[in-house]
């Protein structure tokens, strides 16, 4: 067998994660191998790559369902497939092995990265409400276990583990409390600030809350002095910044306030909000050897255009670290990048990253 031969690229691992846990969400349900294989791949042009993808997710549970004996993620501690189905009609169904048991003597970045993954599943809107609560009971002794700071991000995911404001933010949202909170702005000074939370986003993989900050009538006199209604103009959206989003990492410590009046929120959508992140966003643009891609429906704010065969896509980034690792584990199907800092950035990291020998760099 060749050396490389078990040299795994950013995008496969991504894949096998991502399938893993999908499968871990819906235990005992089946699951075609072509449907499974245009769910992680992406529609097949034809009928040999539809083959050639089915062959990929076969290879992928076979993988996953490995304990290898050099410490790499797998998937076996997660669920066990039925093999006889699977060969007999290529049809995937996991049943649930967590195999807890097994977790004695074992490195503490699995141990990190099984909490992480739990903390996932709390948190997925694929699973009931009942086994989300189930989910989040095991993280929450898991993380017992787990040295603060070890919890990695879930590139598998899409999703930062949730930091630890989540869920009073939460509370404050569900019982239209207000939130006393003190946070780090984006220069690193520590502020407080009483504002009435509206919503909690997800964008480039990490959790923001929008929070509305006209609350001086409803505000307890002995918090008047933290309420800082800005009405200074942001340049993305043209308005007075009433809005605030704040990533929730942000947020150091935070209790509720009771109003002393119901506070009146405007309804805003997500997409709207979100422009409000990007007073120093970086404008980028991506080119795709195909159109329709599933990973494009993902990107908020974005706007796409024809292209060739494929389609040129405009978004506003506020992480460039996010979208180096976006363009990187969906390079097979992206052809250009601009700007050429964020190019030259990813050629770097692909470089430093992955088989470049095997694989495609974005072309200049």
């Amino acid at each position: 067998q060749k050396k490389n031969a078990s040299f795994q690229t950013g995008s496969e691992v991504d894949r096998r994660l991502r399938l893993m846990l999908f499968l871990s969400a819906h235990l005992g349900e089946e699951f075609s191998l072509e449907e499974l294989a245009e769910r992680f791949i992406g529609k097949p042009k034809n009928n040999d790559e539809r083959r050639k993808h089915v062959a990929t997710i076969h290879k992928d549970i076979n993988t996953l369902t490995t304990v290898s004996d050099d410490g790499e993620m797998a998937g076996s501690q997660f669920f066990d497939i039925d093999w006889s189905l699977l060969d007999a009609e290529g049809i995937v169904s996991a049943t649930n092995s967590l195999g807890l048991e097994r977790l004695a003597g074992i490195s503490p970045q699995y141990l990190s990265m099984l909490t992480a993954s739990v903390s996932y599943l709390a948190h997925s809107p694929l699973l009931p409400e009942e086994q989300r609560a189930k989910a989040a009971s095991l993280n929450k002794r898991l993380r017992q276990h787990v040295e603060p700071g070890e919890i990695p991000w879930l590139s598998l995911t899409g999703y930062e583990v949730e930091p630890h404001s989540f869920s009073v933010v939460k509370r404050a949202i569900s019982t239209d409390s207000l939130l006393d909170m003190e946070y780090t702005d984006g220069a690193g000074r520590t502020r407080r600030k009483l504002v009435a939370p509206a919503k909690i986003f997800v964008d480039e993989g990490a959790y923001y809350t929008a929070v509305w900050t006209d609350v001086a009538d409803a505000a307890p006199k002995d918090k008047l002095k933290y309420v800082k209604k800005d009405m200074t103009i942001n340049k993305a959206t043209g308005e007075p910044r009433i809005w605030q989003t704040l990533r929730l990492a942000r947020i150091e410590h935070a209790e509720l306030v009771k109003p002393t009046q119901k506070v009146d929120i405007p309804d805003v959508p997500v997409s709207e909000l979100r422009k409000w992140n990007f007073d120093n966003g970086t404008p980028a643009v991506f080119i795709t050897d195909q159109p329709h891609l599933p990973f494009i429906k993902t990107l908020s704010g974005a706007t796409v255009e024809s292209c060739g065969a494929g389609e040129k896509v405009h978004l506003t980034v506020s992480s460039d670290s996010w979208f180096v690792a976006f363009c990187i584990s969906h390079a097979r199907h992206i052809l250009a990048v601009a700007p050429e800092t964020l190019r030259t950035m990813i050629i770097a990291r692909a470089q430093r990253e992955l088989s470049v020998g095997q694989h495609d760099e974005p072309q200049q």
